[in-house]
């Protein structure tokens, strides 16, 4: 008997021959399985959404790691939220200013399943310059100490169960606060088919705590309908060319997905994408 994985979305159904279920999991908050998949290898899921696969878990990790660290002149302390996969840790570490990056994942089970399937992915996760909190993002960031880091990524789930707190204007603010003036956050913002009241709730809320921000996007072809999106998000004014190329040659053979070209395009939005979110 063939064993298929289904996800749903708005009408649609996304569909993937398994070839062994390798995990199942209860947590405290969300269920947590590993299959292997006859087209996209590897999948973790949360509570029945994909998380991650072998195939394309690099584009994910790289937009929403690279980009604000590119960004940023000197990034040196780093925290991120969510990401207990440890894909986005891998990403930064590639980065030699980074001296200190602080996972903060509220799902212990998560980082395990990770460390066991997806070594490839969470080998990060031993680095000395990694601490990793197990706990609440939204009470880690409301009692951080205040205009201390320069980068923070939020690497949620979606805005429903543990994740919903992570797209709140109070959460976004708290973030803003324990930026340095300089500071940037990115966090991934969902699909760009998603409808307009819910990606403008998200890029409202972002705008309550800070006074720039950008969308961003590129294509995971296992995410719903194969398009994502992520926010990157300043007090001070930046400009989308103020990359640091130089930078970039130091790792740029270990990426997948970006280069020095794609960086600044993936800031390049479409018409019906840019309506919806009242850019036009």
């Amino acid at each position: 008997m063939q064993l298929w994985f289904h996800e749903e979305d708005n009408g649609l159904k996304f569909s993937y021959k398994i070839k062994d279920v390798l995990y199942r999991e209860r947590s405290a908050y969300q269920s947590i399985d590993v299959i292997d998949t006859e087209a996209v290898g590897k999948m973790l899921l949360i509570d029945g959404l994909v998380m991650i696969t072998e195939s394309d878990e690099f584009v994910y990790h790289e937009c929403i790691a690279h980009i604000p660290a590119l960004a940023h002149s000197n990034p040196r302390k780093v925290v991120v939220i969510g990401g207990g996969d440890g894909g986005t840790v891998r990403e930064l570490l590639k980065h030699p200013s980074i001296e200190e990056i602080t996972l903060c994942e509220i799902d212990d089970k998560v980082i395990e399943a990770s460390r066991r399937f997806f070594p490839e992915v969470s080998a990060g996760l031993d680095n000395p310059k990694v601490n990793t909190y197990i706990g609440d993002g939204v009470n880690y960031m409301k009692n951080h100490e205040p205009s201390t880091l320069d980068l923070v990524i939020i690497d949620s789930t979606d805005p429903i169960g543990p994740g919903e707190g992570l797209f709140t204007k109070d959460f976004y603010s708290s973030v803003a606060q324990s930026l340095k003036s300089n500071g940037l956050m990115a966090c991934q913002s969902e699909s760009p088919w998603y409808g307009s009241e819910s990606l403008q709730r998200i890029f409202d809320n972002v705008a309550g705590g800070f006074g720039h921000y950008r969308p961003y996007v590129a294509p995971v072809s296992t995410y719903p309908r194969g398009y994502w999106s992520w926010t990157l998000a300043s007090k001070e004014a930046w400009s989308v060319g103020d990359f640091d190329f130089d930078r970039l040659e130091l790792f740029a053979d270990s990426l997948s997905y970006l280069n020095k070209d794609l960086l600044a395009a993936v800031f390049s939005l479409p018409q019906f994408y840019k309506k919806k979110l009242g850019l036009l």
